[in-house]
C-alpha cells in the first residue's frame, strides 16, 4: 500500500551520493525493457518510455535546481530536504504509474535510494526532525531495506514519542515483516494520537485484520 509521506501537521549513515540524472533517466526504461520480448513488448515499452519521460520531465527541473544549490552550499538543509522530497515524489509517481509501466518492479528503486540518501545527509546537518526521519524510513522501506527502515523509524519514535506518522509507518513496516504484535501496538498508538488523522481509516483496517489473525492463532481457528 502507498504510505502517506507528509502528515506531520495532519497526517547507511552513509556518504550522500546523488544519482546522476542521465543515469536515472536511462536506467528506468532499461528496467522495463528487460522484462518484455517481441513486438508486443516493444509496443508496450514505447508507451512505458513516454510515461517515464513525462514523469522525469516533471521532476528533473527541481532536482537540477536543488543540486545546483548544493554545489555552492553543500550543507544547505533546505536544499537537501527539498531534493529528498523531489525524489520521494518522483518515486511515488512511478508507483502510481505501475499499470502503465507494465507492473514492473524496480523502476522506482533509484528514486527511493536517492531520497533516503538526501534525507540522511540532511539529518546529519540538523538531527531530530521527525518528519524528515519518517520520510527517510518510508524511502528505505520502498527501497526494500526494511530492517534499516525499522531502525530509522524506531529512532524517530524514541526522539519524538508523540509523532503520530512514525507509529503509523512503524505499523506498516512491522506488518510487512510479519511481526504482528509490534504492528498492532504501533497502530493502536497511532490511533490514540491521531484518531481522526488521514491515515486513521487504513490504520483501523489493518489493525482489525491483524487482531483477527491474532485471535485466530490464539484459538486455533484455521
Amino acid at each position: 500500500m502507498a504510505i502517506n509521506k507528509k502528515q506531520s501537521s495532519i497526517w547507511v549513515k552513509a556518504v550522500l551520493v546523488f544519482v546522476a540524472l542521465a543515469f536515472i533517466v536511462s536506467l528506468l526504461p532499461q528496467v522495463f525493457l528487460g522484462n518484455k520480448n517481441g513486438a508486443k513488448g516493444e509496443a508496450s515499452a514505447s508507451g512505458a518510455g513516454a510515461v517515464l519521460e513525462s514523469i522525469a520531465n516533471e521532476h528533473l527541473p527541481a532536482v537540477t535546481s536543488y543540486t545546483s544549490a548544493l554545489a555552492s552550499e553543500p550543507t544547505s538543509y533546505t536544499a537537501l530536504v527539498g531534493l529528498g522530497n523531489t525524489y520521494f515524489d518522483w518515486g511515488a509517481k512511478l508507483q502510481e504509474a505501475r499499470q502503465a509501466l507494465g507492473d514492473v518492479d524496480g523502476h522506482d528503486l533509484p528514486m527511493w535510494l536517492a531520497a533516503a540518501a538526501a534525507y540522511d545527509r540532511a539529518l546529519t546537518i540538523k538531527p531530530g526532525d521527525p518528519s524528515v526521519g519518517t520520510d527517510m524510513a518510508i524511502s528505505l522501506y520502498y527501497a526494500a531495506q526494511t530492517d534499516r527502515a525499522i531502525e530509522v523509524i524506531e529512532g524517530v519514535r524514541a526522539d519524538a514519542p508523540d509523532f503520530g506518522p512514525a507509529y503509523f509507518n512503524a505499523g506498516v513496516f512491522y506488518r510487512g515483516v510479519g511481526e504482528n504484535a509490534k504492528a498492532i501496538a504501533a497502530f493502536e498508538r497511532y490511533l490514540e494520537l491521531e484518531p481522526e488523522g488521514a491515515s486513521a481509516p487504513p490504520a483501523r483496517s489493518m489493525l482489525s485484520e491483524l487482531q483477527g489473525a491474532s485471535t485466530g492463532e490464539t484459538t486455533g481457528t484455521p
